[in-house]
């Protein structure tokens, strides 16, 4: 047995142990399928130093990269700037492509929940490793994976081929699904994204599932579960347990607008305010998940302060607000605080709901997040 082998058996026992495998064909899959096998030579690992993704390789030392493949809670970073590491020295800024943590991968396949045999979108095929797992359930005829980059796609084929699992595997933009191969019993998309695409809808069968980490610009971690409507016109479900992945490439989260909209000047301008909000008001998730679908286009930055209580930066391209122990201060045509506080306020009274209690519908007309009932609509 390699090093790798090991690592990949003490994997099995730490996810058995802690429940990970939610249904008894995960198990399976998962021991089946060797994760290193889907993992390049050369992966990124984030610097804090100089906030940077320096490249490590196999044959450099090959036992802590065996150690980040099979962390059962941790990514691998595979891909940065999208292929062409940004910075002269060779490190990179963003990464682009990632095998996602094990504990992740598992969540995800548990609320895709596919049976035998059913056929399967996947969209975000990224190393493979998803759509192997995937293959050892329904069987490699019946998925359809989807990659929007040309050589991450046919590495992921021959690595697929390798194992003896034949997939579709497309190279294209997976907004846009596979139409001439549905309709498909499930959708299950591996990377983030703000709105899920009427596309998938039309090429699900009735009563389909489409499972996608869902987003907003406040809060990254979601994860919508949404069934198919008998007219294949409508999806509606709620929010399963919230998990961060990496942006669809063609919807990519937009960069914190604070550094282009402060200054100097504009702190001399501000408003001076003050705000009955708890420093900690955003360190609990549900909140920020809350918060997130009642201001669209909202960032939020938790910055220290010297006494190490939290302060916020609340942040669109035309305004911001600092929050810090309870005064504010404020530029631009927005109250931002008034707004969180409202969304606080109102949190507070619905009597603290969790991201399971939120739904979202996405139809012709749009998309809209409720609580508990779908015509509560919430935002």
């Amino acid at each position: 047995m390699t090093g790798a082998d090991r690592l990949h058996a003490r994997a099995v026992r730490l996810l058995d142990s802690s429940g990970a495998f939610a249904r008894p064909w995960m198990r399976e899959a998962f021991r089946t399928v060797p994760r290193h096998a889907f993992v390049p030579d050369t992966v990124w690992v984030w610097h804090a130093e100089d906030d940077r993704y320096h490249p490590l390789s196999r044959a450099d030392d090959e036992e802590r990269w065996a150690e980040l493949v099979h962390h059962p809670t941790e990514p691998v970073v595979t891909q940065v700037d999208d292929g062409y590491p940004a910075l002269t020295d060779g490190t990179g800024e963003l990464p682009t492509s990632s095998m996602s943590a094990t504990n992740a991968v598992l969540t995800t396949l548990a609320a895709t929940d596919p049976e035998p045999g059913s056929r399967v979108l996947h969209i975000g095929t990224g190393t493979g490793y998803d759509s192997a797992l995937l293959c050892e359930r329904v069987g490699g005829a019946n998925l359809v994976t989807i990659e929007v980059d040309r050589s991450l796609a046919d590495a992921a084929r021959e690595r697929l081929r390798r194992l003896g699992h034949r997939p579709r595997v497309v190279c294209g933009n997976g907004e846009f699904g596979q139409r001439q191969d549905a309709p498909y019993d499930r959708v299950l998309c591996t990377a983030s994204l703000s709105r899920v695409p009427l596309t998938w809808i039309g090429q699900c069968a009735p009563g389909g599932r489409i499972v996608a980490p869902w987003k907003t610009t406040f809060q990254p971690a979601g994860l919508a579960v949404l069934t198919v409507d008998t007219d294949r016109r409508s999806a509606s479900g709620r929010f399963g347990m919230p998990l961060t992945f990496m942006d669809l490439r063609g919807r990519r989260r937009p960069g914190n607008p604070l550094p282009r909209v402060y200054s100097a000047g504009r702190w001399e301008e501000s408003r001076y305010g003050t705000a009955t909000l708890p420093p900690d008001f955003l360190d609990d998730f549900h909140a920020r998940f809350t918060l997130g679908l009642w201001l669209p286009g909202v960032h939020a930055t938790r910055t220290p302060t010297p006494d190490g209580s939290p302060a916020w930066w609340l942040t669109t391209d035309t305004s911001w607000a600092y929050l810090c122990a309870g005064e504010t201060f404020q530029w631009g045509p927005r109250d931002l605080a008034e707004e969180a506080e409202q969304a606080y306020n109102w949190w507070l009274q619905e009597g603290e709901p969790e991201v399971f209690d939120f739904g979202l519908t996405v139809d012709g007309e749009g998309q809209r997040t409720w609580l508990r009932e779908a015509d509560r609509t919430v935002g």
